[in-house]
């Protein structure tokens, strides 16, 4: 075993992975597992488990330390892209929910009396048209100079990557796992 792999473990029912290459739907792969929580008999119950039902197996997974060295700047663009167009359209559906609720309540009126009011103008009104056609193509600019820095930042990460070896991350390998016969309360393995 390697020097930064420890063990975890993880109790499932039987049927949550599928181990058989033989099957067809699996191709040999596991199914992600399931937390089940199982409780050991006392030492005195001779009961047997009903027939079909599921019998707890405890997996173990190996957890491994990784590196991430390197960011693709395209795949960083396509996905900020994606995630600040859509911040921007949620931005513009609440703003024009929100002027709508103002506009009805009648908190757009009093906000204009009161700058009227207070700068001595004769006229003042805002144009709703004009603040939605602004605050639409201000957002558009904003979500290419967000995607445009964000990939600016993978570019740079990809840089310092270089110099200091990258970003140690560590994960759980759920493909090893490996059925380990779940053990009586009173023989537990020490470690």
């Amino acid at each position: 075993m390697p020097a930064d792999a420890e063990r975890a473990a993880v109790t499932t029912t039987a049927g949550d992975l599928d181990p058989s290459p033989d099957d067809s739907s699996s191709n040999g792969t596991l199914r992600r597992a399931r937390r089940v929580e199982t409780t050991p008999a006392p030492a005195g119950a001779g009961t047997a488990p009903a027939a079909g039902a599921a019998v707890p197996v405890r997996y173990e997974a190996r957890k491994v330390h990784r590196l991430v060295r390197h960011v693709e700047p395209w795949s960083v663009l396509k996905i900020s892209l994606l995630f600040y167009f859509c911040l921007w359209i949620i931005m513009l559906v609440a703003g024009t929910l929100m002027w709508r609720v103002a506009s009805s309540t009648g908190v757009i009126d009093n906000v204009e009396k009161f700058i009227k009011e207070i700068f001595a103008l004769k006229s003042f009104s805002f144009d709703g048209v004009q603040i939605f056609r602004a605050y639409s193509v201000g957002g558009l600019v904003v979500v290419v100079a967000a995607t445009g820095f964000t990939v600016l930042l993978s570019v740079l990460f990809n840089l310092i990557s270089d110099l200091t070896g990258g970003v140690r991350v560590t994960v759980v390998e759920e493909e090893t796992a490996r059925a380990v016969p779940v053990r009586s309360a009173g023989r537990r393995r020490r470690r």
